[in-house]
């Protein structure tokens, strides 16, 4: 059975993004420009990962070579 959707189409896509959408980086990077935000692999400290295929990932901001939190 095939959803159906009454809404505008942007409510639409915005609603159905999967995953998590970059923050935004506007005054984060300390005055450095451009300020983009880039997706990083987060540093995990568990042992015996039950799952191999799963590398989480989050949000930074970076300008340069310099990484913010967002």
């Amino acid at each position: 059975m095939e959803a159906v959707y009454y809404g505008n189409e942007e409510e639409y896509r915005r609603l159905s993004r999967l995953g998590s959408r970059p923050p935004s980086c506007e005054h984060k990077c300390e005055g450095c420009l451009p300020c983009d935000p880039v997706q990083i692999p987060t540093t995990t400290d568990h042992v015996g990962v039950q799952n191999a295929n799963y590398e989480p990932e989050g949000w930074k901001c970076k300008c340069g070579a310099s990484f913010f939190n967002p």
